[in-house]
């Protein structure tokens, strides 16, 4: 690759071109617009940008761009990503690609999450501007500025969106940095003739419709394809185990039975809901189970670090928003109560590695082993029950299959919903189990045989909530809606502004999916004796919703002191699990390596073993010219052999002499070539072999073992033949003077 100096460039498009070049690096900053939750992050992204595309500009002392680059991303580390928190860079850079693949989407702007971005984006922006002023190759800039892009479409994985903003500033970008510097002056100054401008114009032209059609044609696309909404693009974090793993081995639902025995019961904790709620809500889920084997109902969550913003459901549209406040006091993790599906949460002393959220169903989770005290504000959206839910039709993306087995009562009770849509044929299922006799002194257990014995002999067996939410849910499942099994409490006991929890409220029910409308929650069991919050003597409507306790974030020594006693996620848990992925991401790199060594030792055994020694002497000539590239000497091919020689000299120094003697050997070759005989192959060779110690003085070092994997080699022939296409335009240009 040739190089240009600053200075022929006029100050003017040199600014234009840092500038463009920024503008394509900047570029992926938008794309984690789906990823974090607050645009807060841009301030970071958008500094460390900046100082790595200035810091690249000084080129008067070669080692004052790498000082100040390396400077410039220390301030933006340690004040730009931590604010001044110098103690924690070390641990943040040092698990931030671990940390960017377990937290839940979208994430908080934390130090330790923007670290690997900061990185990128000034890596990004520091070598698209030093290739813009250095180099002649058009798209040259452009190749750190496609890869900082696709590396963070590759972070923010299956999230919604087309990054449609994102993509036409870097492609617009893009095409105004193509198109000033195929105008550029050559290396000696002269102009393009005006034939030559025509025509150079014209394909201009025409390159920049076909890339303005396909830029609209991608952007389009992007928002009309089904692939548009993230539902079947890659993501590396399936890819990983789960960050947290529940070491609860006892499905929820069987607790169910020994907490309504409890004597006394005991209180669990207390929900201060909005005023409006009140009368809105009268249940509060722990768990979510989904998966049934035949013998009990279980639940395959992948838990990922929950911050203060958590996922949505995409389908639950036609809801309300519930604000509440939950203290814990005697609640056994590792589930934590939410109310229908949480969008925010806020906790005491901070969420930053102590709580857990499962995108997919809605569930929270802590890891701490003791919960009493813990106390945390949630924002949940609930389902409306409106009349538009007749119309609804149920979600098939979280449908789930039957084991084999399924009881012929099951298949009765699925019978007979002809004429009814699918909610009403729900809701009459519901019905008909109400129906049933309720017996809290049933035994536990909810496999098939349970829910056999239940629907086969309803009067003489009877059931609780635990068999009947089992049996509901698979009934649905057997009609084929997507249901499972929700394990929580009732809302029942309002005293003093808020419901006191206890195991007396424990309770089971089934959700069934529906688009539009999220899980909708269905009531099996005969519960007429349980009053509604909204029956208890105290009214609601007078008492105002306690503040919750001011959160304070935590300190860098608190959360050390979390991961001492087991609390919290522990973030040197999940390390482990990025191994595949890292070394997924080096193994192409290793195998292009390999390719490259390869590749060149191919072709110089070729040369040195070809039957004329004039080709062999040419061949050695070759070789020295592919060992001075992978040193960044590129003499121009219009020279001949002696001017490469006085080229490399000037560069070189003494070193030169060996290629001086190639040059006679090389000469002699091409003009003379029965001249040549086998002692003149052996001593090409032997000068090929003296080049590489005089380029590279250590035996060991990065810069041979750069050499070692350069590929440039690799296209000198195509690089020559582009070469002497334009000193045949020189010449046409001379011509034409």
């Amino acid at each position: 690759m040739s190089r240009l100096k600053l200075s022929a460039l006029t100050p003017g498009r040199a600014v234009v071109e840092v500038a463009l070049a920024l503008a394509t690096s900047a570029a992926g900053a938008l794309v984690y617009r789906e990823f974090f939750a607050s645009p807060g992050y841009l301030l970071t992204l958008g500094s460390a940008c900046l100082v790595g595309g200035v810091t690249a500009v000084p080129n008067r002392r070669a080692w004052t761009t790498p000082l100040l680059a390396v400077a410039g991303l220390a301030l933006v580390v340690v004040f730009g990503v931590f604010h001044g928190a110098g103690s924690e860079v070390l641990d943040g850079v040092r698990g931030s690609w671990n940390r960017l693949l377990a937290v839940v989407v979208p994430a908080d702007p934390w130090g330790e999450l923007l670290v690997v971005p900061t990185l990128v984006m000034w890596a990004v922006a520091f070598t698209s501007v030093a290739l813009a002023l250095r180099t002649r190759t058009v798209l040259a800039p452009l190749a750190p500025s496609l890869a900082g892009f696709l590396f963070a479409v590759f972070v923010v994985g299956n999230q919604a969106g087309g990054h449609a903003i994102a993509t036409i500033m870097f492609l617009a970008a893009a095409l105004a940095l193509i198109a000033v510097r195929t105008q550029r002056p050559t290396a000696t100054g002269t102009v393009l003739t005006e034939r030559r401008s025509s025509r150079s114009a014209g394909a201009l032209g025409v390159a920049g419709l076909m890339v303005c059609a396909a830029a609209l044609f991608g952007v389009v696309g992007g928002q009309l394809l089904p692939l548009a909404y993230g539902e079947h693009r890659f993501d590396l974090r399936d890819l990983l185990a789960p960050p947290v793993t529940t070491t609860d081995t006892l499905t929820p639902l069987a607790r169910l039975k020994s907490q309504l025995n409890d004597d006394p019961a005991r209180e669990l904790f207390t929900v201060r809901l909005d005023v409006d709620a009140y009368t809105q809500v009268d249940r509060i889920r722990t768990a979510a189970l989904d998966v049934f084997d035949g013998a009990t109902w279980t639940s395959d969550d992948t838990y990922r670090v929950a911050g203060s913003h958590l996922t949505a459901d995409a389908a639950l549209t036609r809801g309300r928003q519930v604000r509440a406040h939950i203290e814990l006091k005697d609640l056994a993790g590792p589930y934590l109560p939410v109310i229908g599906w949480p969008s925010q949460l806020e906790a005491t002393g901070g969420n930053r590695g102590l709580l857990g959220f499962d995108p997919d169903s809605g569930v929270l989770i802590s890891t701490a082993s003791k919960l009493r005290g813990l106390s945390y504000d949630v924002t949940a959206e609930i389902g409306v029950r409106d009349e538009g839910l007749v119309r609804a039709t149920a979600t098939p993306g979280h449908s789930r299959s039957l084991p084999d087995g399924l009881p012929e009562p099951v298949r009765a009770m699925a019978t007979n919903r002809a004429g009814l849509t699918g909610y009403e044929s729900l809701v009459d299922l519901e019905n008909r189990f109400r129906e049933l006799a309720t017996n809290p002194d049933a035994p536990p257990g909810h496999s098939y045989a349970a829910i056999a014995r239940l629907l086969s002999a309803p009067d003489a067996n009877g059931g609780y909530a635990e068999q009947h939410a089992a049996a509901f849910a698979v009934v649905a499942r057997s009609m084929g809606f997507p249901a499972r099994v929700a394990v929580g409490y009732r809302l029942r006991n309002h005293q003093g502004g808020a419901f006191h929890v206890s195991t007396n409220n424990a309770h089971a029910w089934p959700e069934v999916h529906f688009a539009g409308y999220g899980w909708v929650a269905f009531e099996p069991t005969n519960t007429d004796n349980m009053p509604l919050p909204h029956q208890q003597a105290e009214a609601p409507e007078v008492v105002q919703p306690q503040p919750a306790p001011p959160t304070t974030a935590p300190t860098a020594e608190s959360r050390r002191a979390e991961a001492v006693d087991g609390q919290g996620f522990g973030w040197d848990d999940i390390r482990d699990s990025t191994v595949p992925v890292a070394l997924a991401a080096v193994l192409p790199v290793l195998l292009l390596c390999g390719f490259v060594v390869i590749a060149k030792a191919l072709r110089r055994r070729r040369r040195r073993q070809h039957g004329d020694p004039a080709a062999r002497v040419l061949g050695a000539w070759q070789e020295q010219m592919d060992r001075l590239v992978e040193r960044g000497i590129t003499p121009p091919v219009s020279l001949t052999f002696h001017e490469v020689a006085r080229h490399v000299r000037g560069v070189l120094g003494d070193a030169a002499t060996v290629v001086e003697a190639s040059a006679e050997l090389a000469t002699t070759a091409i003009y003379a070539p029965d001249c040549v005989d086998e002692s003149d192959a052996t001593e090409a060779w032997r000068l090929v072999t003296r080049l590489r110690p005089l380029l590279h003085r250590r035996r060991v070092s990065a810069a041979r073992l750069r050499a070692a994997v350069d590929p440039r080699p690799l296209w000198t022939v195509w690089s020559a033949a582009r070469q002497r296409r334009q000193a045949g335009e020189r010449l046409e240009v001379g011509r034409y003077r």
